[in-house]
């Protein structure tokens, strides 16, 4: 045993072939429970939701409070509080968290009291108005099929079976149900009671995490440089600081070009003379931080609305969407955003899907930027990788790669393949 020595290369495979054994194995354990470990980490979500909230909130009002206190209160705290710098920061933030706080209530108290009358009176529009529109619509389908009688006598088959199918639903499905659907509109009252009470909890949170914005801020990178290596930390605080410009960057535009698109939809509604003006606007430009999907997700509940007023103005609104849709994402968006996000078309599109499929509506916002994070992450490493290697990091000298030389690292240009098979063509012969 004396003459015993480890073998370093031995115990190094040694070492992670036990680590990938261990890591397969913890893999199937989580596999296998995976149902129980779901509903754990839901509720565990459930609980902390409010504390998430307020983390998310106060980086949302993060640049308000900075440009209230660089632009009004910094210049009034040092001017009360002369004899202390303390004081006067302390005053300075103080005052733009609650200015912060006050400019998102207010937006709330804007947004709820211009939306919800024109939402009842829309509601009661339509209940009130159903039976003369749909006469108005029988007497157009008896005026467009009194010349054809077999065409006339389908449609009346058609509406009779709906009539029919509409009537047996409700009396064997609807009726029998209605204790089921009392104990859920119950459930639904309680979790807005829920929701509203986490709201405040998440204002709270995000009230002290804005007060206390630079200690929170050294105590993780305390951390993190204390269990880390100094490089790792600083490639990942590189990181998160390109993630900050994305994320804002991305929302800050979206937001300002969804406000433009909700004016202009609301002066064009005045032209047109649709009554419910601010509620169409302000769901057209609602709907319009989904990136690709949200005008169409907007125009429908919209033209629905305005059809049961006039089918025509329906009609126009519907080619009116059309145009300042066109005009938003070839004109406006990208002079807002310009290239912030980095990614194409397809990628946006994918960002989205994958977003919507992972965190539902959420995830169609922050599908993108998310992504895009990502996106240049993985750019990094290959340019990274290619450049460590000797190749090209373009994208573009690619395309005409038809190989690299294993030994000289030279490419092999589509041009020059011609040439070679017709060399070797000659030597054949």
């Amino acid at each position: 045993m004396k003459g015993f020595r480890w073998d370093k290369k031995y115990l190094y495979w040694g070492v992670t072939a036990l680590l990938v054994i261990i890591a397969c194995i913890a893999f199937f354990w989580v596999l296998q429970r995976w149902s129980g470990i779901r509903q754990s980490l839901s509720g565990l979500y459930k609980i902390l939701s409010p504390i998430i909230g307020g983390f998310a909130l106060a980086y949302l009002l993060t640049p308000f409070v900075k440009a209230f206190e660089m632009n009004i209160f910094s210049a009034a705290g040092k001017k009360l509080f002369k004899k202390s710098e303390k004081k006067a920061k302390s005053f300075s933030r103080g005052m733009s968290v609650f200015a912060s706080v006050l400019l998102l209530f207010l937006l709330l108290f804007s947004l709820f009291s211009l939306v919800f009358p024109q939402l009842y009176a829309s509601i009661e529009n339509i209940v009130l108005n159903l039976s003369s529109s749909i006469r108005q619509a029988e007497l157009w389908a008896d005026k467009w099929l009194e010349d054809s009688p077999e065409l006339e006598q389908i449609f009346k088959e058609i509406v009779g079976d709906a009539g029919a199918k509409l009537s047996k639903w409700a009396r064997d499905s609807l009726l029998p149900q209605m204790d089921t659907i009392i104990v859920s509109l119950s459930a639904g009252v309680l979790s807005a009671v829920k929701a509203v009470a986490n709201f405040f909890v998440a204002v709270a949170v995000s009230i002290y995490v804005m007060f206390n914005r630079e200690l929170f801020i050294a105590q993780g990178k305390k951390l993190l440089y204390s269990i880390f290596k100094a490089r790792f930390v600083n490639n990942l605080l590189e990181g998160l600081r390109f993630t900050d410009k994305a994320f804002m960057g991305y929302f800050g535009g979206t937001l300002l070009d969804s406000l433009i698109i909700g004016v202009i939809c609301f002066f064009g509604c005045l032209i047109m003379g649709l009554r419910d003006s601010v509620l169409i606007s302000v769901i057209i430009g609602v709907t319009n931080i989904i990136p690709f999907f949200g005008p169409f997700i907007g125009a429908v509940p919209s033209a629905l609305i305005i059809l049961m007023e006039s089918p025509w103005k329906s009609l126009a609104f519907v080619i009116f969407i059309i145009v300042l849709q066109q005009f938003d994402g070839n004109i406006l968006k990208p002079k807002i955003l310009g290239k912030r996000t980095g990614i194409s078309g397809f990628w946006v599109l994918f960002a989205i899907i994958v977003g919507a499929g992972i965190f539902g509506p959420i995830g169609m916002i922050i599908g993108v930027p998310a992504f895009a994070v990502l996106y240049e992450g993985a750019k990094r490493l290959v340019n990274k990788s290619l450049a460590n290697r000797g190749l090209p990091t373009e994208t573009e000298s690619y395309s005409e790669i038809i190989s690299i030389n294993p030994q000289t690292l030279e490419p092999v240009l589509s041009e020059g393949l011609p040439e070679k098979e017709t060399e070797s063509d000659n030597e054949e012969k």
